[in-house]
């Protein structure tokens, strides 16, 4: 059993580490970008992936009839190529992502799509790809990925088991792999010997934090699945987002049970593993399979990318210290890293009746670099609380340059509603205004056409033209005055000289035939 006096976490069980990340590590959150999610942009020679906030856009631009049309369509290749076409990433890009020129290519032919430089028409459209991608784990208070210490705390957890396992064939004791096949409570009877019961499971004495890193860290990277057998397709695997060896320290702590003289775990009988063994063991059990999978992998003809990109990560981890563990950690660490030496992994019969075999593929990021490796460096308590400081301090101008641009964001949007509402007011104060001319038009040509049903025609051909200065009108009614009793010729010339002054037919130059009019209406004027 483990040591029965009570766990202790003091300052000496305190073990600062910063890490560096060797290869692209994927540790998925579940959720995944659809093809509406993003738009694909080119800057100079590299390709960016950029999120966006649909639902900020779809209230600023939603009410546009042709943004409605196209979204009513349900066609998502519509869709697609009018997000990209109106979609500002600088105003509703909530994050960017480097994305390999050939992956940018694929994304953007999902469902026949057109984004940013790339353009693919009818049969070039790649409808059966989905375009989605898988997002990392993220904070959810700072949205910046990193890696939980729940993950560090398992690919640490794996070699210490593998370990044990080995120990007990020595002693001529089951394997756990002999014990599975058994059945299930003698595997748990063989853990239980290794770490005691589950309320008092002597892994309970390791603790790690969860390591942050920023959102420049990560890329969009495609997982491509290589074999042995270059003929061999690989099976297709959603592009991911990576956080890549260009991330810069990443820092945390391992907190050990101090309960004890040494910090350290303690295994049922008082044994204890401290600090020094568990990074011995843990390098002892990556490095083997790092170097398994050199050369069982990447001497292959079709795997010289891969040989020459890690050939500096090589270097390095053939060169361990005391200070530095080696780990693998995240999706496509592959099952040799993931497992006990002794537990080859159950597959389905093949044809002839016998398990396939297993380990036959790697999975590489970009078609390049494996996933997974990291190096922990433990360091001192300052250089931990100095790395801490500069995280915290670059996580917090994320935030803020992320707080700044979504409140333009929202600030325009606030804006353009306003602008929406006050159009909308000034239209309807236009069509209220329109309508009420209308009204009092209607209301004076009734009036009118009351008053001049009272008068004689001759009275209603002067009301007429009083209310309606019209020059044509004006000519009607001079041709017509000519049979006009003469009092009504004496009130037509008064209604002629008022009309023709107002149209500039009076006075100044005029024409020889409208002098000769002017001159017949002065006759006609009272002296």
């Amino acid at each position: 059993m483990p040591d029965k006096i009570p766990r202790c976490w003091q300052e000496r069980g305190f073990v600062p580490f910063g890490i560096e990340v060797l290869t692209p590590v994927y540790i998925g959150s579940g959720e995944e970008l659809s093809p509406l999610d993003y738009v694909i942009r080119k800057a100079g020679n590299q390709s960016f992936l950029c999120f966006i906030d649909l639902q900020g856009w779809l209230m600023q631009y939603g009410n546009d009839a042709s943004v409605q049309d196209t979204i009513a369509s349900g066609d998502v290749t519509k869709i697609r190529n009018m997000l990209n076409e109106k979609v500002d990433p600088d105003l509703f890009g909530m994050n960017a992502r480097p994305v390999d020129e050939t992956l940018a290519k694929e994304l953007s032919q999902a469902y026949g799509g057109n984004q940013g430089n790339y353009k693919f028409r009818g049969q070039d459209g790649l409808r059966d790809k989905k375009g989605e991608v898988a997002l990392a784990l993220r904070n959810p208070n700072s949205d910046c990925p990193y890696i939980p210490g729940s993950s560090l705390k398992g690919a640490i957890s794996t070699p210490l088991i593998n370990s044990l396992d080995l120990e007990r064939k020595q002693r001529h004791l089951p394997l756990l792999k002999e014990a599975m096949k058994q059945d299930r409570q003698g595997y748990q009877k063989n853990l239980t010997q290794m770490f005691g019961p589950i309320n008092e499971h002597a892994m309970q004495a390791l603790k790690v934090s969860d390591c942050m890193t920023l959102n420049s860290a990560c890329d969009i990277v495609r997982a491509v699945e290589q074999g042995l057998r270059q003929d061999k397709k690989g099976t297709p695997k959603t592009p991911c987002e990576a956080i890549m060896p260009r991330s810069g320290t990443m820092w945390g702590r391992l907190m050990l049970d101090s309960a004890g003289k040494t910090p350290a775990i303690t295994l049922p009988g008082g044994r204890t593993v401290e600090l020094s063994s568990l990074t011995r063991i843990c390098n002892d059990f990556y490095l083997e399979r790092f170097r398994k999978e050199m050369s069982k992998f990447y001497q292959l003809p079709h795997f010289a990318a891969t040989r020459a990109a890690l050939q500096k990560v090589n270097d390095k981890v053939q060169h361990l210290g005391g200070h530095s563990m080696l780990l693998r950690v995240g999706h496509y660490s592959h099952v040799e890293c993931v497992t006990v030496k002794n537990n080859a992994p159950f597959t389905s019969r093949g044809k002839d009746g016998k398990p396939k075999p297993y380990g036959t593929t790697r999975t590489l990021a970009n078609g390049v670099l494996p996933f997974g490796w990291i190096l922990l460096h433990f360091c001192s308590h300052e250089e931990y609380a100095k790395g801490i400081a500069s995280t915290e301090e670059a996580l917090a101008r994320e935030a803020q340059n992320r707080s700044k641009r979504l409140l333009n964001l929202r600030s325009r949007a606030a804006e353009a509603a306003r602008m929406v509402l006050d159009k909308q007011a000034e239209l309807t104060r236009a069509k209220e205004e329109a309508e009420q001319k209308a009204r009092e038009e209607e209301e004076r040509k009734a009036e009118l056409a009351r008053r001049m049903a009272e008068l004689s025609p001759e009275e209603a051909r002067l009301l007429q033209l009083q209310e309606n200065p019209d020059e044509a009108l004006s000519m009607q009614i001079y041709a017509e005055m000519q049979g006009w009793p003469p009092e009504m010729k004496t009130k037509a010339a008064e209604a002629l000289k008022s009309c023709w002054s107002k149209l500039g037919k009076w006075d100044g130059k005029q024409s020889k035939k409208q002098q000769e009019k002017i001159k017949q209406v002065k006759s006609l004027l009272p002296s």
